[in-house]
């Protein structure tokens, strides 16, 4: 009778769980505890960035602020190309991801897009004369991240996107800001035991005060992101300034503003004011009342080997000397000397090849080292790009209201500061800088477009403008 009732029951099988359990205690008896780990981040991960491409995007953006910290960092040599990888594995999500992440065919393209596609061409034809291993670099430099470019026209953010972008932005600038004026606290004695280079990452203003460099590679692109970080995160503050966020964000101002002081980067400085100029004066009033009080707090800055730093001319005047001295490059080579000639793509390229990186020229100007490698059509081009995406941003920001608005203008205020950094510093050579300003200028140029109605925002934005396709579907479905 027993055997009867048990030909009966059904057949038992291991369940799914027991059988994980065994497997992962097998692999971590093994010493494969590291990549049980490791996978457990990755998958949910690259599931997710499958569904929606714009995380990706987002995990980029919030990632490259710390990339610096690789530098002493315990990882393999291969991780330092994970900005790379990130970047090529979500413009192919962006065809073969979910149709509903992507944007509706047949919209028209940005008004800047011929000027990048001139530069693109300009560069592949100076690459093509040059060859080798330097064109390979010129093109990784100059042009990779515009890949960014063809992601987000694809796949743009939504207005929640939207939001957590600027939020990553304003969270960053608070928490590099600390480590950086960490750095000042400790010294540079200390800074050089975890693993930091002299004159490669720690590095003296005149009068021998470290320069803050946070979590980046040198103190140039930590200035430019507490810029940027500034000149996007205040006009949300001013807007709506009873949300959470932006009241921490505005707290936090003081900090980030001190470590920004501690980079001792006049072109940040000079990009900010000017930035900050444009909003006081565009849209933004009340910021034109913070005008008496940034003058008041420059009395407050210590004097001696603090403003000999802030404010002297040497640096200044090494690059005036240097600029007059290669002017004559631009007569004898109208066409330019080629991609990776000069600046930090012309030092990669002496790595390489073993030679001398000290005769790698800098010339600590953007529009100096278009013109020296792509010569004088390059500087056009590079010209109208900078036009072009201000004047878009500018129709955005005309046609938007709300959180929407508010990103459109604080975008054209980074592209006029990018424009006014770049007179003094190779501005878009340095990571991350060109990857924001992609991102920034085709979000802005997307946002006139939304894909869905079903892409809610949250926290509700009181301000914005209703989405005239849905409004005028109402109207027709009413008559």
């Amino acid at each position: 009778m027993l055997a009867a009732v048990r030909s009966r029951l059904p057949a038992t099988r291991p369940g799914l769980l027991p059988i994980s359990i065994v497997v992962l205690a097998v692999v971590l008896a093994l010493g494969f505890g590291w990549l049980v780990l490791l996978l457990a981040v990755l998958v949910p991960t690259v599931w997710a960035i499958y569904s929606r491409p714009q995380r990706g995007l987002l995990l980029l953006v919030a990632l490259a602020p710390f990339n610096g910290l690789l530098l002493i960092a315990p990882f393999p040599s291969f991780v330092a190309g994970w900005h790379d990888s990130l970047i090529l594995i979500v413009l192919g999500l962006t065809f073969v991801g979910p149709k509903e992440a992507r944007a509706p065919v047949g919209r028209r393209a940005p008004g800047w897009v011929p000027a990048i596609v001139g530069l693109l061409v300009l560069g592949l034809l100076s690459a093509a004369i040059i060859g080798g291993i330097q064109a390979l670099i010129g093109l990784k430099v100059s042009y990779f991240d515009v890949l960014v470019v063809i992601s987000l026209w694809r796949c743009p953010f939504n207005s929640r996107e939207r939001d957590h972008f600027v939020t990553i932005l304003m969270v960053a600038a608070l928490l590099t800001s600390l480590y950086g004026l960490w750095q000042q606290a400790v010294g540079h004695a200390y800074l050089a035991s975890l693993g930091y280079q002299y004159n490669e990452v720690i590095r003296f203003s005149s009068g021998f005060r470290l320069r803050s460099f946070s979590s980046f590679n040198q103190p140039f692109p930590f200035a430019f992101y507490l810029m940027i970080a500034m000149l996007i995160g205040i006009p949300q503050v001013i807007s709506e300034p009873n949300r959470l966020r932006n009241r921490l964000f505005a707290l936090a101002l003081p900090v980030i503003g001190l470590a920004l002081v501690f980079t001792f980067v006049r072109a940040a400085w000079m990009g900010l004011a000017i930035g900050l100029g444009y909003l006081a004066f565009h849209r933004y009033k009340l910021l034109v009342y913070a005008i008496p009080l940034a003058l008041v707090a420059l009395l407050f800055l210590p004097t001696g080997t603090f403003t000999s730093a802030a404010f002297g001319s040497e640096s200044l005047k090494a690059r005036t000397a240097s600029w007059s001295q290669r002017f004559r490059t631009i007569t004898t080579h109208p066409f330019g000397t080629g991609l990776a000639s000069t600046g930090a793509a012309a030092e990669k390229v002496a790595k390489l090849r073993r030679t001398d990186v000290a005769l790698a020229y800098q010339p600590d100007n953007s529009y100096l080292k278009t013109v020296f490698e792509l010569g004088v059509l390059g500087l056009w081009l590079m010209i109208m790009l900078l036009a072009a995406t201000f004047l878009g941003a500018r129709s955005s920001e005309r046609r938007l209201g709300g959180r929407g608005r508010d990103l459109a203008a604080g975008t054209s205020a980074v592209i006029l500061a990018s424009a006014v950094a770049s007179l003094v510093a190779t501005y878009f050579e340095m990571f991350p800088m060109d990857l924001l300003f992609w991102c920034l200028v085709t979000t802005t140029a997307t946002m006139s477009w939304e894909v869905s109605p079903s892409w809610e925002v949250w926290p509700p934005d009181p301000a914005a403008t209703p989405d005239p396709a849905a409004t005028a579907r109402e109207a027709s479905t009413a008559a």
